[in-house]
């Protein structure tokens, strides 16, 4: 429900490579982004990622965001947090029609039998998705988010004396910020180490969702072997040449390399998707850095077109109509170029206002 106070809400997205905190607030309505900061990595560095124990310790996790709050004048007692989706293990699960406490209790029963570790490694969550297309069991998503991952948000919360109101795996702050149509949709998250696939029903209800080991990364790194180049050398490449520049060799290896993912993982799971609820998916929405790749949104149309049938491809945009503010005098030129940075933190943020 939408309120209309005008108290702050601050949301926090620890990425791979990022840490992103928005300050939003509501006055009749309106929202506005009235502060924000952003922290960028090393190329070559990471936060934390999918699939390994490497991560950045809570200590100096806390003293980055210690010294985003300063730089940006920003005062914060509560916030809202992002858990990134690729750390989380998910599957869905089919259960007969079973109401009230019988499926509480059933769920988790089956649900160890789907997540590969102990039950008491993670925090189980789990969304009735409804009934399957032959309406004779539920379809459930269950979600294991590792203790060790909520443990290190804690302790940063714990050490920069701020009160974490709620954690919320950022898929569904995706959801929350992103306008999306009233027809089943996939939104594809080319993220800097991982992309994240998440397919939407009409409802907006989240119905599916897989993380892979590819982002704008690996390509950065097949130009750097390509070109014998450094990393930053690479990067640089990839963002000017993009999917259709002059260097044809650089254009070929980007879209060979996209193309693979799109066909072989992407639409593997639209079409699982397509099939659990009988719900043909007609919407791609394109966000993270990956897709700012030039030619990125005409090149998945073509290979789209090629293979399967007209999608309509699109890039993200807000849910809601956001004011900035720059040395607290108003911006909107810039207010949509900072949203697409800010994805994430602006809304888990807006949990305060809509749930």
């Amino acid at each position: 429900m939408l309120g209309l106070v005008k108290k702050k809400s601050f949301g926090i997205d620890i990425g791979t490579q990022t840490i992103k905190i928005t300050e939003i607030s509501n006055k009749g309505g309106r929202f506005s982004i009235d502060n924000y900061s952003i922290w960028n990595d090393d190329i070559e560095n990471i936060i934390q990622e999918k699939s390994t124990d490497t991560a950045l310790s809570s200590n100096d996790i806390t003293k980055i965001i210690r010294i985003m709050m300063d730089a940006a004048d920003m005062s914060i007692k509560q916030a809202y947090v992002a858990l990134p989706s690729y750390l989380t293990l998910f599957a869905i699960i089919s259960m007969p029609l079973l109401e009230g406490d019988e499926l509480l209790t059933a769920v988790p029963l089956e649900a160890r039998k789907h997540i590969p570790v102990p039950l008491s490694t993670v925090q189980l969550d789990w969304i009735n998705l409804g009934k399957n297309k032959d309406q004779d069991h539920y379809n459930i998503l269950i979600m294991a988010i590792p203790n060790n991952v909520i443990k290190r948000y804690i302790d940063v919360g714990k050490s920069l004396g701020i009160n974490i109101q709620s954690f919320e795996l950022d898929c569904f702050s995706t959801i929350r910020s992103i306008n999306l149509p009233e027809t089943q949709t996939c939104i594809l998250d080319f993220g800097a180490r991982n992309s994240t696939v998440m397919i939407v029903d009409s409802k907006k209800k989240l119905q599916t969702i897989q993380s892979f080991d590819f982002g704008g990364n690996h390509l950065t790194k097949l130009i750097s072997e390509l070109k014998k180049i450094n990393l930053l050398e690479a990067e640089s490449i990839k963002k000017n040449n993009g999917i259709s520049g002059m260097d044809v060799e650089v254009s070929e290896l980007i879209q060979s390399n996209i193309q693979s993912f799109i066909l072989s993982d992407l639409m593997r799971l639209v079409r699982q998707a397509e099939e659990m609820n009988g719900e043909r998916v007609e919407n791609l929405i394109l966000l993270g850095g990956g897709s700012k790749i030039t030619g990125m949104k005409d090149y998945l149309s073509l290979i789209l077109k090629n293979s399967f049938s007209d999608y309509n491809i699109t890039i993200s945009v807000a849910t809601q109509a956001f004011n900035l503010k720059v040395n607290g005098l108003e911006d909107t030129g810039d207010a949509t170029n900072i949203w697409h940075d800010l994805i994430l933190s602006t809304g888990v943020a807006l949990k305060s206002y809509i749930e």
